[in-house]
């Protein structure tokens, strides 16, 4: 009697574990998605990642990405329907054209969730870059871009569902804090790893959940053991902040 008690009680935690491994997923974008480490995501996981590109480069440049390991995207978004597609402009595009790539996909998709990956900036222009709400030029890194990329998408598609990873939220966050003194840095560059790129045992583990979070998945040190527990903790505290608003 106790152990069919037990089972029972144990069943929807079960459930909700397999439809968590279950969840198929597919991201498009260069490096900054790559920071992110897709391998270690939950459920069926691919990717179409190219360095340094913009999403028009990779829509009409499909063949030769810079992972070896991706599925080119016109063969993964034709042959298979995802729960989720992550989608992350960068450099080079203007927001239109950001706007009709996506666009495609999401008629490709249609039963899937786009999230939007922010992407961040380079560590010289991410504040410049990050309080500017000019969406006429290129492509940037803020909140505006953004916004302006989702409301446009969502006036296209007033059915589908749009969400964001908040990356370069998470950054300002982080620097706001080293302003007041509360984070275990002393500037945002203890994030990255050069110029844009993001260091493993800080800016990437702080990514990889973004994305979880994003696509509806729990946090995870899982790859991340040599990092200080401490700064994951405090990290971990930055995505809470962002994702319980």
């Amino acid at each position: 009697m106790m152990h069919a008690l037990l089972a029972a009680l144990l069943l929807p935690l079960t459930i909700a574990a397999d439809a968590k491994t279950d969840q198929k997923v597919y991201l498009i974008g260069n490096s900054l998605t790559w920071d992110t480490i897709p391998s270690k995501l939950d459920g069926d996981v691919q990717w179409h990642v190219d360095c340094g590109k913009s999403l028009p480069y990779i829509r009409d440049n499909p063949g030769m990405p810079c992972v070896k390991t991706s599925t080119l995207w016109p063969d993964g978004l034709k042959d298979k329907q995802y729960d989720i597609i992550s989608v992350q402009p960068h450099y080079g595009s203007t927001l239109d054209e950001d706007v009709d790539v996506i666009s495609k996909w999401v008629e490709m998709q249609p039963n899937a969730v786009f999230v939007i990956h922010t992407g961040w900036a380079r560590q010289v222009s991410r504040e410049k870059e990050y309080a500017n709400g000019d969406t006429s030029g290129k492509m940037q890194h803020s909140p505006a871009y953004v916004d302006a990329v989702i409301a446009k998408l969502q006036k296209r598609f007033p059915d589908r569902k749009f969400k964001q990873t908040h990356a370069i939220d998470l950054i300002e966050i982080v620097a706001d804090d080293i302003d007041s003194g509360k984070a275990p840095f002393s500037t945002t560059e203890d994030l990255y790893r050069d110029a844009i790129h993001m260091k493993q045992e800080t800016g990437r583990y702080m990514m990889h959940n973004a994305m979880r979070r994003a696509l509806g998945q729990p946090t995870s040190d899982a790859g991340f053991e040599k990092a200080d527990p401490k700064v994951k903790k405090y990290l971990d505290s930055v995505i809470e902040r962002q994702y319980s608003n």
